[in-house]
């Protein structure tokens, strides 16, 4: 029986041979836990792989990552990789800072990995919006959904269009959240939001040059920390404000002058269609 030891080298040589390291593997585990290519994740202590696992999981995502260390050395490892990535102070951050507390602010996080059992659990909690993972070694860790929050699901809030929320937790003092894209946005404007996602339908009207590129387009948004998870055109003429848009946790349905359409929340792609035989419309 071969020992530990070789065991452990032939599975090097085949990965060699096969063109994929242990690194990118760990790159590939990673990107499947955290289940999404956009969005913000945060990572406790360095991961295996060091500081380059880091910025491997930004170069192969779109992802915002926030690194956090007690070890300075380890942040300044980091910050060195990202930056010879063109990546720091972009979609890298590395803070130096105890485990116990994670420098990001409530309900921010779409993904928190630890590399070692040091963050509390109520901690990870604050950090993590709703319905996001912590994973801790082999441990995962799920926000639940708060009792009493409410969500917009049509343009006047509700199917009765009373634009009256019965949300209990969005109370003064206010405070910012996020400041993220788009900054400007042309006109009309009208969203609805559901299942932590906000549904941003722009308009064909365009007062400034920078408004221009969001000009017919629709937009899903991250509700707790501001990414745009994807995006998708509007057929131009679409009249926004005649109420047809529902969300729903798991699909936005839009009926616009081409067809009733269900559109996949997560993705994007469009489910379902209903359309208008041609004999019977113009």
């Amino acid at each position: 029986m071969r020992s530990d030891r070789t065991t452990a080298y032939c599975l090097w040589t085949l990965c060699m041979l096969c063109g994929i390291g242990f690194a990118d593997q760990a790159v590939e585990d990673n990107l499947e836990r955290i289940g999404a290519t956009r969005g913000i994740v945060a990572i406790v202590g360095t991961p295996g792989g060091g500081a380059q696992h880091v910025v491997d999981l930004a170069t192969a995502s779109e992802l915002t990552i926030y690194f956090q260390s007690v070890d300075a050395a380890e942040v300044n490892e980091v910050r060195a990789a990202a930056d010879a990535a063109g990546l720091l102070g972009r979609r890298i951050f590395a803070d130096h800072g105890s485990a116990a507390s994670i420098h990001l602010a409530d309900n921010v996080a779409d993904c928190i990995l630890v590399a070692a059992d040091q963050t509390p659990d109520a901690e990870l909690l604050r950090a993590l919006r709703p319905r996001a993972s912590a994973f801790v070694g082999e441990r995962e860790i799920v926000k639940p959904v708060p009792d009493g929050i409410d969500e917009w699901t049509h343009p006047f809030h509700g199917p009765d269009n009373n634009p009256q929320s019965t949300d209990e937790h969005v109370r003064g003092n206010f405070r910012t959240q996020f400041l993220a894209d788009p900054k400007f946005s042309p006109m009309p404007e009208q969203s609805v939001a559901a299942g932590g996602r906000v549904f941003k339908a722009m308009g064909h009207i365009s007062h400034k040059i920078n408004q221009n590129e969001m000009l017919n387009t629709l937009l899903c948004i991250n509700a707790y920390n501001g990414t745009i998870l994807w995006t998708r055109p509007l057929p131009e003429g679409f009249m926004l404000h005649r109420n047809t848009m529902i969300a729903t946790d798991d699909a936005l349905y839009m009926g616009d002058h081409e067809s009733c359409k269900v559109i996949d929340a997560a993705t994007g792609e469009v489910r379902r269609e209903i359309t208008v035989p041609k004999d019977i419309t113009d």
